[in-house]
């Protein structure tokens, strides 16, 4: 069945503290934020974007992030790749091998959803979902375009952003596509999402190159 892309606007809302957002995750508390140059991981005040809290990683190139409800999961794109789980004050507790990886890079975004870890990677084109335990594959279907990135659970839809495409895609947990959100041009300050995330009926999207924040109501 083919899905007539829907165009829809972004809205943005403030820019990150760190110099290269990508990745972004939704909290009661905050927004989870990781950048992908100073390597730092961000929580930061949804109406203002000031950081709450921050700390440090050993990641490289660091793109993806979740929340389990108790850790923080990481994506390390460059060198290690591998996706590591850090306490909220930023002690490392675990890694684990990314699925799909090449030599030179591995995931670009992450989602926690009903106790599993979802990833999705760029040199695969594809999303998986992991045993958080010990990273065994337990599904996988393909991602979008060949620069897939940020990804967002609504609690029906898993949404896939393709950054090169200017593209979100909702799929259901098989893979089938329910839904194709075509950001066009996009704001000028935002056209092209990295990071994402879910919150109160909005899709939250980054801009690595702009710092930009924004958002798409659903």
């Amino acid at each position: 069945m083919t899905i007539t892309p829907e165009q829809v606007q972004g809205r943005p809302r403030w820019q990150t503290p760190g110099p290269q957002p990508n990745g972004l995750q939704a909290t009661p508390e905050g927004l989870w934020v990781i950048d992908q140059e100073d390597l730092n991981v961000y929580l930061l005040d949804w109406k203002t974007g000031s950081a709450t809290k921050h700390f440090p990683t050993t990641t490289y190139h660091s793109s993806g992030i979740t929340w389990d409800g108790e850790a923080v999961w990481v994506a390390s794109t460059f060198t290690p790749i591998e996706i590591f789980r850090y306490s909220p004050d930023g002690v490392e507790l675990k890694r684990l091998a990314t699925p799909g990886a090449s030599e030179k890079s591995g995931a670009h975004g992450l989602e926690w959803i009903d106790g599993k870890l979802w990833v999705t990677v760029p040199p695969s084109a594809t999303t998986y979902q992991l045993d958080p335990e010990d990273g065994r594959i337990l599904r996988q279907f393909p991602a979008p375009g060949n620069r897939p990135h940020g990804l967002a659970w609504d609690g029906e839809t898993l949404w896939v952003a393709e950054t090169t495409d200017r593209t979100i895609t909702g799929y259901d947990l098989e893979g089938n596509v329910r839904r194709v959100l075509a950001m066009g041009e996009g704001p000028a300050e935002a056209p092209a999402p990295h990071g994402l995330t879910y919150h109160e009926g909005e899709l939250w999207y980054c801009d690595a190159e702009t710092r930009y924040v924004g958002t798409i109501a659903l």
